[in-house]
């Protein structure tokens, strides 16, 4: 049983034991009037216990769908955590990469992304060195192949970016930064994520 189907469980169980007590107190209301005046004491126990069963039936009643309400959002707020969570850990493990399997997603990504193939790559101070002279050359080269450039160079500045890169052609810039990507495409993303995670 999950946290949110305990939780709906002991809102429910302390419901009914509210309308349980609210229906023993009516009737030591209604026992009281009985031994003031048999004749008239009937009539108004009666009459207090029928109210009584009726507003413990109405309170169980909104007891019960608060306690269902509450219960769906406390579920929901946990989905949404785990798929944040799941989106966190994705961005950690793409930024963990070793250095040959960085290089291996940010090849095609960069050649997907240069338009002219003589921009700057702004990239993170600690990944800097991952886009060294041997590797913009086989990016240049697949550029130039591809009828571009090949002149993309390494941009003087650095961004505290979390992996990927941005792309600058003067005063354009095309960001490939590995949570700005996440982020895009997220709505599209997110129900296969959410399928994974609470397929039944």
């Amino acid at each position: 049983m999950s946290g949110a189907e305990k939780l709906k469980e002991k809102i429910i169980t302390e419901a009914e034991a509210q309308a349980k007590r609210l229906l023993e107190e009516a009737r030591q209301r209604a026992d009281t009037i009985i031994a003031n005046g048999e004749r008239e004491g009937t009539a108004k126990k009666d009459a207090l216990l029928a109210q009584a069963r009726i507003q413990a039936e109405e309170r169980k009643r909104r007891a019960l769908t608060i306690a269902g309400l509450d219960a769906r959002k406390q579920i929901l707020a946990a989905k949404e955590e785990l798929i944040e969570d799941s989106f966190n850990q994705a961005l950690a493990r793409l930024q963990t990469l070793d250095r040959e399997k960085y290089r291996e997603l940010i090849f095609p990504m960069i050649l997907a992304a240069a338009q002219r193939g003589d921009e700057e790559l702004i990239v993170a101070p600690d990944q800097r060195d991952y886009f060294d002279a041997k590797f913009l050359g086989k990016v240049n080269e697949a550029l130039r192949r591809r009828g571009k450039k090949g002149e993309i160079v390494l941009a003087g500045e650095t961004r505290p970016l979390k992996g990927g890169f941005v792309l600058r052609a003067g005063e354009v810039e095309l960001n490939n930064s590995f949570d700005s990507l996440l982020r895009m495409q997220r709505d599209l993303l997110e129900p296969a994520v959410a399928g994974m995670l609470f397929a039944d």
